[in-house]
């Protein structure tokens, strides 16, 4: 799990028009998965679907991730919030799936490292 900056990676997605937002997606969801263990999302799956349903599963994933983040991190003793996963999920049906991508990001970047 490596730190990634949040103002590189919005600036990233924003200038390639949403197309770094699906590696930064990948990303994310490779982190939450190598968090998790077993049972953890697969984000290949998750983004191949986010496509095949135009979007919908996405919006799926905007509630699913966030949850499953602060479950680990509040394993690791690190203080959650219990919004994030409305509040991106929120963001995602408003069309800014880039919100909840950053506050994940940076629950990530507040954990040290894989092991917590």
């Amino acid at each position: 799990m490596e730190r990634r900056d949040l103002v590189k990676m919005v600036l990233l997605t924003v200038l390639t028009c949403g197309i770094w937002g699906i590696v930064w997606t990948y990303q994310i969801g490779n982190d939450i998965a190598a968090l998790r263990g077993s049972g953890g999302p697969n984000p290949v799956t998750d983004i191949l679907l986010g496509f095949v349903t135009c979007g919908i599963w996405f919006v799926v994933i905007s509630y699913q991730w966030p949850k499953l983040l602060n479950d680990q991190a509040a394993s690791r003793g690190k203080r959650v919030d219990d919004n994030l996963p409305v509040l991106s999920l929120v963001a995602c049906l408003f069309g800014f799936q880039i919100v909840g991508l950053a506050l994940m990001q940076q629950i990530l970047n507040d954990l040290p490292d894989g092991r917590g």
